[in-house]
């Protein structure tokens, strides 16, 4: 059986701030409930926001910076400033945090398999 459209508004979804996150607000664009393979999430950082180093132990993660300013970190590397158009793309197991820098950042980020609801999050 075929399925129709959904159309919701971005303000309509549920807003949480993952484990591990200080300052920021998502919500899910896609979840795994719909069945895609992946999860899709639009994130809001704010102004010294940030996501503590943490790792995700079967999950690819990439991040796309839409507006703003966010600094991206890695044990043993200087953080890198990524403004929009910044492509981040973390493996799993990687350990990574990020800071919204100069006001915050908004974000489009893409897990893929989906996180699961518990234990998706591996502090660092």
């Amino acid at each position: 059986m075929m399925q129709s459209a959904r159309i919701v508004h971005v303000d309509e979804l549920p807003a949480y701030s993952p484990p591990g996150h200080a300052g920021t607000v998502n919500r899910r664009l896609v979840e795994a409930s719909l069945g895609a393979g992946f999860e899709l999430v639009l994130g809001e950082v704010g102004a010294g926001g940030e996501a503590h180093p943490h790792s995700h132990d079967d999950n690819w993660q990439v991040v796309v910076v839409l507006e703003g300013m966010l600094e991206h970190s890695e044990p043993g590397q200087p953080p890198t400033r990524c403004g929009p158009g910044s492509v981040i793309q973390i493996p799993p197991r990687s350990v990574h945090g990020a800071r919204g820098v100069d006001g915050g950042a908004k974000v489009l980020v893409i897990y893929s398999p989906p996180l699961p609801q518990v234990g998706g999050f591996r502090p660092a």
